[in-house]
């Protein structure tokens, strides 16, 4: 039987990366073979940069003479069996490696039917806004979509419901965000010393980049763009859009951050198509908060945020929700008016507050 050099070169594609797992992993460990029980202790201790550093995170160990894989292992699965958003709605076939830094929370997901579900599910795990604002950490529990009765509540307690509701999320998001960064940042340390990346971290590398928008070279750009946004800006900007969860969009297709689909087609059934001024329907709140992050790390439109923010990183500050959405013009027809707006609702509902939050474990 002859082959084509097309199918010739498509099966070099499939073995190529399996031939690369095998340089790296010591041993000869095939990837499908299971890793053998390792003291990993001693592979995943950090030292932590002083605090004076520009740029505060975790350091990779030095390498040793001997072969040491630095990620968290992950299986290689092939192109058919990935889902659909594998890459571009996910986080990649890569787990990120940061995994290995940062000890990433788990998050709990919760559906509840209606706001007293909700405020019960608080209550179970002594969760208050209040007691956040004093410094104590946010349950991760994930909630799947805002109860459809949420409007029925007062002003008071709806707001208090939507922001308890919206903030892990928003925390979970800038978690893996960071886990990334984290990983980032050593591989360009790790370039500019012109150390050799591994096989593994160049792929993941490009990926990042893919999914970022931007060529894999310039890590710079890179850098401005895998960041955090600001819970109390995320907040502010999903209440405004959403109604505090109680506009038709936000019910039927968790449509929470004022996202348009003008084209194409919706990846979850809702009562109305795309369009002009249209909202774009997510699966869940978890999935619209990852599109709105994603939006503004990518979109050319707010790249003054970006650049405003690594400033802000490079001056040894954290990323000031109340100063970035100045650079947030562009995200609605009101303008200047549309920021104002977004500002005085984080004044008066003291959102500031929560960019200190973070996620506790159960």
């Amino acid at each position: 039987m002859q082959l084509s050099v097309g199918s010739v070169l498509e099966g070099g594609r499939l073995y190529a990366f399996p031939m690369a797992w095998a340089a790296v992993l010591a041993g000869g460990l095939g990837l499908y073979q299971p890793l053998p029980r390792i003291d990993t202790s001693e592979l995943l201790a950090f030292n932590v940069i002083p605090p004076a550093a520009a740029e505060p995170r975790l350091a990779f160990p030095a390498p040793k003479p001997d072969p040491v894989v630095s990620f968290v292992r992950f299986d290689i699965e092939s192109e058919d069996a990935l889902p659909s958003n594998a890459v571009a709605g996910g986080h990649g076939r890569f787990a990120a490696p940061g995994n290995a830094v940062r000890r990433q929370i788990q998050v709990k997901a919760i559906n509840p039917k209606t706001a007293d579900e909700l405020a019960g599910a608080f209550r179970d795990v002594s969760y208050t806004l209040s007691d956040v604002r004093l410094g104590d950490p946010v349950p991760p529990l994930k909630v799947e979509r805002v109860p459809e009765d949420l409007v029925n509540r007062d002003g008071g307690e709806r707001k208090s419901l939507f922001i308890a509701a919206l903030l892990p999320v928003i925390l979970e998001v800038n978690q893996r965000v960071m886990a990334e960064r984290e990983q980032l940042l050593y591989l360009r340390d790790k370039i500019a010393s012109d150390a050799a990346l591994s096989p593994v971290e160049r792929i993941w590398l490009e990926q990042l980049a893919d999914r970022y928008d931007t060529p894999v070279e310039k890590l710079d750009e890179l850098v401005k763009r895998v960041d955090i946004v600001p819970p109390s800006m995320a907040i502010a900007q999903s209440g405004i859009e959403s109604g505090w969860g109680t506009s038709f969009a936000a019910r039927n297709g968790n449509a929470l951050f004022g996202q348009i689909q003008s084209t194409g087609r919706h990846s979850v059934s809702v009562p109305w198509k795309p369009g002009s001024g249209m909202p774009q329907p997510f699966t869940n709140v978890g999935e619209a908060a990852e599109a709105y992050v994603s939006n503004l790390n990518t979109h050319p439109a707010y790249a003054a945020f970006r650049n405003e923010r690594a400033a802000m990183r490079q001056r040894g500050e954290k990323p000031d929700g109340y100063r970035l959405i100045g650079q947030l013009v562009r995200y609605s027809e009101l303008g200047q008016q549309y920021v104002g707006f977004v500002r005085q609702v984080m004044r008066e509902d003291k959102l500031a507050d929560f960019d200190k939050a973070r996620l506790s474990a159960f």
